[in-house]
């Protein structure tokens, strides 16, 4: 009697495919053959599931968050309203590479995001983005217009030297002082100083 073959579970084989081939040796692995074969299934069924290789990256790109938010990344450290800027973005980026460096896949996509356009590293991407244009408002809430630009300029700034860090062409944390040292935190809310939990309670698991 011929084996009933299960979609889902031969859906799910070619997912868990590209998130060991990107952990393991990066984008530039990923191909039709390379995933089927990862797999043990046959390609023709990237094809007739997923239309075509993007579309299965679409859905490993949307199976997961990739980045922890704001609000998880702040909870998790100690910040006061009279921290030093310099001080609170040197935490916020030990915390994210430390987190990110656990997950292969994710610090895999970091390194690739820009060197290989595809569904998966263009959604990753969007995460990236997003979280370090949140991160200046809720650092800087109550504060001046100057102070506001003062931390969008820092973040960037801090941004580059977390994806530098994680690619391999690591810059010095001592930089952080020469453009936010000066610069003070906003009103944090109840929830951003919450420091209860442990760290590894309060972020996605999927970077644990």
């Amino acid at each position: 009697m011929p084996q009933t073959r299960s979609r889902p579970k031969t859906e799910g084989k070619f997912l868990k495919a590209v998130l060991e081939l990107v952990a393991n040796e990066g984008c530039s692995a990923l191909g039709i053959n390379a995933v089927a074969h990862k797999a043990s299934a046959d390609k023709v069924l990237i094809y007739r599931y997923f239309n075509n290789l993007n579309g299965l990256l679409e859905r490993v790109a949307e199976s997961r968050n990739w980045m922890p938010t704001v609000s998880e990344t702040l909870s998790s450290l100690t910040l006061s309203e009279d921290i030093q800027g310099a001080d609170a973005l040197d935490q916020v980026a030990r915390l994210l590479i430390r987190h990110i460096r656990s997950d292969k896949t994710t610090h895999q996509l970091v390194c690739w995001r820009n060197a290989d356009k595809n569904p998966l590293t263009d959604y990753f991407s969007n995460e990236w983005q997003a979280f370090w244009r949140e991160l200046p408002g809720t650092l800087s809430i109550g504060l001046d217009y100057e102070s506001r630009e003062n931390w969008k300029r820092a973040c960037s700034l801090t941004a580059l030297i977390v994806e530098a860090e994680l690619c391999g062409k690591p810059v010095d944390f001592k930089c952080l002082n020469l453009f936010a040292k000066d610069i003070r935190t906003g009103q944090l809310s109840q929830d951003d100083s919450a420091r209860s939990a442990p760290v590894d309670d309060q972020l996605p698991t999927n970077l644990l």
